[in-house]
Parts: C-alpha cells; sequence; structure tokens
C-alpha cells in the first residue's frame, strides 16, 4: 500500500517515525565527528607524547584507506539525515498544504 492511500493519521506517525530517525542520525554524525577527534587527542597525550604535531596526527588518522571509508561513511549518513527529513516535510507539506496543522 503505497503512502499516498493510507489514512491522514497514519501519514502523519510515519512523517514522525522519519523525523526522529533523522534527528537519531544527526545526532549520532556529530557525536562521531566530535568524539572520535577528542578521543584520539586525549589518547595521544596519555602515551607519553612530548607534544603532538596536529598535521602529523591529522593524516595519521585520516591517511590510510581506513580514513577515506570514515569519510565516505560519514558523508552517506549525513546524505541519508537530509534525505528522510525531506521525505517528512514532504508528507507534511502534503497533509497540510496551507501549514496549518490539526490540533
Amino acid at each position: 500500500m503505497k503512502n499516498s492511500e493510507r489514512s491522514r493519521k497514519a501519514q502523519e506517525a510515519h512523517a514522525e517515525q522519519l523525523l526522529k530517525i533523522s534527528t537519531s542520525l544527526l545526532t549520532a554524525f556529530f557525536v562521531v565527528i566530535l568524539i572520535l577527534p577528542i578521543s584520539s587527542i586525549i589518547a595521544a597525550s596519555f602515551n607519553n607524547t612530548p607534544e603532538i604535531n596536529v598535521t602529523s596526527f591529522f593524516f595519521k588518522l585520516f591517511g590510510s584507506w581506513f580514513g577515506g571509508v570514515f569519510i565516505f561513511a560519514e558523508l552517506g549518513l549525513l546524505y541519508i539525515v537530509g534525505k528522510t527529513r525531506n521525505n517528512a516535510l514532504a508528507i507534511y507539506d502534503e497533509l497540510y498544504p496551507d501549514g496549518e496543522s490539526e490540533t
């Protein structure tokens, strides 16, 4: 059954779920983007290294093919977040074209 054939309440519930998924994925994106570098710097500080060269640290972190896979996965996740949010907002636009919601 297509989404447009469902009741308005079912379509609204579907849109809410899409927004929840989008928010959860965006939270995961920011956690990975913020936690990975911070945890790597903290780990380097406990490895008895007197000074940390930022450029060499960055190339050690993202210089291998693992870094490419990580960046590709994060960009894919960001694309999925945007697509999911756009789908949810499209459902809301279809349900409430004048911008008013039912209360």
